[in-house]
C-alpha cells in the first residue's frame, strides 16, 4: 500500500511526501551508503561538567568512562554522544551508520577511487566495524556498522530525546564539502540558502542528516529530535532551573519544516532541539528547496528571523593540530 503526506514549504510550494517501496530495497538500489546519522564525538574542557549538563538538562545517560571518555545515550543504543576530555572545546568526529556491511566494504572502495585516505583509529566500544577518513574542510568522518542496542531506557532527569539528529558543519568550502558527502556517501540535497550559504543534506526520509554552514570550521550544532512542541516547551523550564537559556526559539524553519530551539551546553557548542522535520518519501519528484538569505522564512516561519553573533559564533572548533595539518 502507498501513503502520502502533503506539506506545504515555505515558498508556498507543495511538496508531496509519498511512501512506497520498501526503505530497505530501495537504498540497495538507489546506492545509498548511509542508513542513519550516529552520534558527534566532541572534545571538551571539562568532561564532568559537559556530562553533568547531558544527564541534568539534555536526558542522557552515561553508559560508560574509559579514560578520560565518556559514552552517553539517549535511549537503547550503545551511545549517541561521545564526550572527550581535552585542552579546549573541538569536534572530534562525525559518526554514520552504514547501510550494512556490503556498503561500508562499498564505501571503503569508492573512497580509495576519490583518492581519500582512512584514518587508523581504534574502535569505538559496541561497534562491530568501523572506518574513518576526514573530508575535505577538515572534519573526520567515522562510518560504522554493528553497533549495540541494548542498552535499557532511560526515564529520569532533563528532557530525553527520541534519537540523535544530525550535526550541522561550518566550513569555508560549503560547495566542495556538498559534494564530497554527495559522492563519496550518497546524501541528497534538500534545501539550498543563499546559494550555497546554508546547504541540507539527506541519507534517508528526514528533510536532513548533515547541515552544511559557509563560514569558520568545526561544528556549528549537533541536534537531537523530541516527539512535540510540549517538549521543547519543557526543556525552557529545565533550562531555567539549570541557569541556562534559549539562544533562539522556540520557532518553525522554513528549510525543513521543523519546530526548533536552541541553547548553549557547558562546552560552547549549541544544541538544537526540534520536532515536526519534514519527512521526503518521494525521492523521485522531490525537487530541492531554493531560498534567498533576504528571505528570513527559511530561518524561522514564524519570526523574528536570524538571531546575533553570539548564535553564529558559537559551536566547536576543529582541533589544533587539525588545523594545522591543513596550512
Amino acid at each position: 500500500m502507498v501513503e502520502a503526506w502533503i506539506r506545504r514549504r515555505g515558498d508556498g510550494e507543495r511538496v508531496s511526501l509519498q511512501r512506497g517501496a520498501n526503505p530497505e530495497s530501495r537504498a540497495r538500489k538507489e546506492g545509498v551508503m548511509i542508513s542513519s546519522i550516529g552520534h558527534v564525538a566532541l572534545q571538551v574542557p571539562n568532561l564532568d561538567a559537559s556530562v553533568a549538563w547531558a544527564t541534568t538538562v539534555m536526558g542522557l545517560r552515561e553508559v560508560a568512562r574509559e579514560g578520560k571518555t565518556s559514552y552517553l545515550t539517549h535511549g537503547g543504543v550503545h551511545h549517541s554522544l561521545i564526550y572527550i576530555e581535552a585542552g579546549e572545546g573541538a569536534l572530534d568526529h562525525i559518526s554514520l551508520l552504514a547501510r550494512d556491511e556490503d556498503a561500508l566494504n562499498e564505501l571503503t572502495d569508492r573512497l580509495a577511487k576519490h583518492g581519500v585516505k582512512t584514518i587508523d583509529h581504534q574502535r569505538e566500544p559496541a561497534v562491530r566495524k568501523s572506518i574513518r577518513f576526514e573530508g575535505p574542510d577538515g572534519h573526520v568522518f567515522e562510518v560504522y556498522t554493528g553497533l549495540d542496542h541494548d542498552e535499557p531506557r532511560h526515564t529520569g532527569r532533563g528532557v530525553q530525546p527520541k534519537k540523535f539528529g544530525h550535526p550541522m558543519l561550518k566550513s569555508e568550502r560549503p560547495r566542495e564539502t556538498q559534494q564530497f558527502i554527495e559522492q563519496v556517501l550518497g546524501f541528497r540535497l534538500s534545501d539550498d540558502v543563499g546559494d550555497g550559504t546554508l546547504l541540507f543534506l539527506r541519507c534517508n526520509a528526514d528533510h536532513h542528516g548533515i547541515g552544511i554552514t559557509k563560514g569558520g570550521e568545526g561544528l556549528h550544532h549537533y541536534a537531537w529530535e523530541v516527539e512535540n512542541i510540549g517538549q521543547l516547551g519543557l526543556l525552557g523550564d529545565v533550562l531555567e532551573k539549570n541557569n541556562g537559556r534559549f539562544l533562539w526559539g522556540p520557532g518553525r524553519h522554513g528549510a525543513g519544516g521543523n519546530l526548533f530551539t536552541y541553547h548553549l551546553d557547558p562546552a560552547g557548542c549549541v544544541v538544537e532541539y526540534y520536532a515536526d522535520l519534514i519527512k521526503i518519501y518521494d525521492e523521485a519528484n522531490y525537487r530541492p528547496g531554493k531560498w534567498e538569505m533576504s528571505d528570513y522564512r527559511f530561518a524561522n516561519l514564524w519570526g523574528p528571523g536570524i538571531p546575533g553573533h553570539e548564535f553564529f559564533d558559537a559551536g566547536a572548533k576543529l582541533p589544533a593540530e587539525r588545523v594545522a595539518a591543513k596550512k
